[in-house]
Order: C-alpha cells, then sequence, then structure tokens
C-alpha cells in the first residue's frame, strides 16, 4: 500500500511541480489523506534547508515570496506599496 501511495504523491507532485493549483486541484489533493501527508512532508522536507525538523524565518520566505509572486504581488524590494505585506510575515 505505502508504494501505491507514493507513487501517487509523486505522480502529483511531479504533475503539479511547474503549475499553479487551481480548486479543483487542491480539492484533489486534500481529499486523498495519504497523498496530502505525503505532499506536506515533501514540501516541508524540501524547505527545511539544514534539516533539524523546523522551519525558520530565512527557510520560509522564499516560500512567502512564491506564494506573493502567484497572487501576482511585486518582487519583495521592488514596490514600497506591497513591501509592507513581506513585513507582515516574521
Amino acid at each position: 500500500m505505502a508504494t501505491s501511495t507514493s507513487t501517487a504523491s509523486e505522480s502529483f507532485l511531479k504533475k503539479k511541480s511547474e503549475q499553479v493549483l487551481d480548486g479543483s486541484d487542491i480539492m484533489e489533493l486534500v481529499e486523498n489523506e495519504e497523498v496530502f501527508s505525503n505532499f506536506v512532508d515533501h514540501k516541508f522536507k524540501e524547505l527545511d534547508k539544514d534539516s533539524d525538523g523546523q522551519l525558520s524565518v530565512k527557510e520560509l520566505q522564499p516560500a512567502v515570496a512564491d506564494i506573493g509572486a502567484a497572487l501576482g504581488l511585486p518582487a519583495q524590494g521592488s514596490s514600497p506599496d506591497s513591501d509592507h505585506i513581506y513585513s507582515e510575515v516574521p
């Protein structure tokens, strides 16, 4: 069973790695508890650069920037009008 779950998770990650997820994609992800758990574990390990089991502010900053870009915000430091949004994230 773990192999099929792992394969399903890897398939989902590969399919979605270069795409913006829409509502139906997110529902597909969260409805399968094992695939969702594997997805979260994979993303956590990807962000946890020092492998200490915790995400520091420094490790989270690229993810926050990616979310901002996906929402159409200018890059951090490029617009005083949007920089306050980034400063709200510790």
